[in-house]
């Protein structure tokens, strides 16, 4: 049996996979970059997405503050209702005594201040007591003026009480529209940090959005790149494949060479072997090497 191997084959193959070796090494150098490059768009996008949480979570500050400060102008302004409703009760009130003290002056028939009033009833009551020669038309008459300047005392001192009560009411109104403007000034100082407070988280809310849209751009980049490297690994298997066909083909003709080698080799010395025994039929005289040889394939 002969086995023939072209070394031009074997070279062939060699070189083949000696090429295929090569191109493994730099998909594999490939792969490597990729796999950086990978690393970085990650990098990128994870920084940019904390950036995303971080910036909602003040956004989401703002707004806890913007709803704590309406929630206090929203108690100041039931506040201020509540003002409103007592004042509406004063301003009805104060007309009330302002209508009675009205009504009371109405009532005046003298011009005298009251403390002239005061006087002459002094003086009057002073003639009833101390005078005993009075007539009884006097008499009448001082007590009908003590009447008069009486009943007209009287009218007076409703229509100071009257007026106290109103005065005492416009104070406390006052007091209520005073405590109302400050609570209107509370307001508009609140509603003013409330709308600073909106637009800062509506702006910190659009800077996360903007700042998400890089984070889904780097995420896309980081797919793409996958997905080259899911080619690439393909294309190493691939290779790694026709690098283990091509080995296997190259020890096989390797095989093959030393088998051809040793065979011929063999065949050689089994030619040899058959001449020595054709000298041992014959009865000439064998070398110790032919001796050798005839034991070797049992021939003798």
């Amino acid at each position: 049996m002969q086995v023939k191997v072209d070394p031009e084959e074997i070279r062939r193959i060699k070189q083949e996979l000696e090429e295929l070796q090569r191109e493994k090494r730099d998909i594999e150098f490939k792969l490597e970059e990729l796999q950086k490059e990978l690393n970085v768009w990650i990098q990128k996008r994870d920084e940019k997405n904390l950036e995303v949480r971080r910036l909602r979570e003040k956004a989401r500050e703002f707004k806890a503050k913007r709803d704590e400060i309406n929630q206090k102008i929203k108690e100041l302004k039931k506040n201020k209702e509540e003002i409103n409703a007592k004042l509406d009760l004063l301003y009805q009130e104060a007309l009330e005594y302002k209508t009675k003290r009205d009504e009371f002056k109405q009532l005046r028939r003298l011009k005298m201040p009251k403390e002239k009033i005061e006087e002459r009833i002094e003086k009057l009551e002073w003639e009833l007591q101390t005078n005993p020669n009075i007539t009884p038309e006097r008499e009448k008459q001082i007590v009908d003026q003590i009447q008069v300047l009486a009943t007209e005392l009287e009218i007076i001192q409703q229509v100071e009480r009257f007026n106290n009560k109103l005065q005492e009411v416009r104070k406390k109104i006052e007091q209520l529209k005073k405590a109302r403007r400050a609570i209107s000034l509370e307001i508009q100082q609140l509603a003013n940090q409330s709308q600073q407070f909106h637009e800062q988280m509506i702006k910190t809310y659009q800077k996360a959005d903007e700042v998400k849209k890089e984070a889904d751009e780097y995420h896309q980049k980081v797919l793409e790149i996958r997905e080259k490297i899911r080619e690439v690994r393909r294309e190493l298997r691939e290779l790694e494949r026709k690098i283990l066909e091509y080995d296997q083909k190259h020890k096989e003709l390797l095989a093959y060479k030393l088998a051809a080698r040793l065979l011929s080799k063999r065949d050689a010395n089994f030619e040899k072997a058959v001449q020595a025994l054709e000298k041992f039929k014959r009865g000439e005289k064998l070398t110790l090497d032919e001796i050798l040889l005839l034991q070797r394939y049992n021939l003798v």
